[in-house]
């Protein structure tokens, strides 16, 4: 398969508030189509539910068994890291992106971009969404 026909596009998003954290996740296969995904989580710092929301959007793709993805991410820190720009001096920032790392070995080809998060408008409010929602709302943590 080539790339220009098995591309993959994964958007993802962290957001944190006073009592927990949501992450967004959309997944647009090459076929067309779109798979959305929020994550409700316990209360995580912005950066750390960026990197969750990434964790979870390669693992997604990669369970779909996508070879070739491109990842978009309006974390700079993040998208730095994990391209090598950025020197990592927190233990628990080094975790993530070790997992990172390792979940992209899965693919055949790869590329992580920073966006501006108004382009990243779908997602961002699939996070936030996460992060606001009140229990009782949701019956499931994940909505796809």
């Amino acid at each position: 398969m080539g790339t220009s026909l098995g591309m993959w596009t994964l958007f993802t998003n962290g957001a944190s508030n006073v009592k927990e954290s949501g992450l967004g996740i959309v997944l647009k296969p090459p076929t067309g189509g779109m798979i959305r995904q929020f994550i409700k989580t316990t209360k995580l710092t912005n950066n750390e539910a960026e990197y969750e929301a990434m964790i979870a959007g390669l693992e997604l793709a990669k369970g779909l068994e996508a070879e070739v993805i491109k990842a978009k991410c309006d974390s700079l820190m993040v998208v730095n890291q994990v391209n090598g720009n950025f020197e990592v001096r927190e233990d628990k920032m080094q975790g993530y992106l070790d997992k990172i790392q390792v979940t992209l070995h899965h693919f055949k080809e790869w590329t992580l971009v920073h966006i501006p998060r108004e382009q990243n408008s779908e997602d961002d409010a699939l996070a936030n969404l996460g992060s606001s929602v009140e229990e009782d709302d949701i019956l499931l943590g994940v909505v796809i």
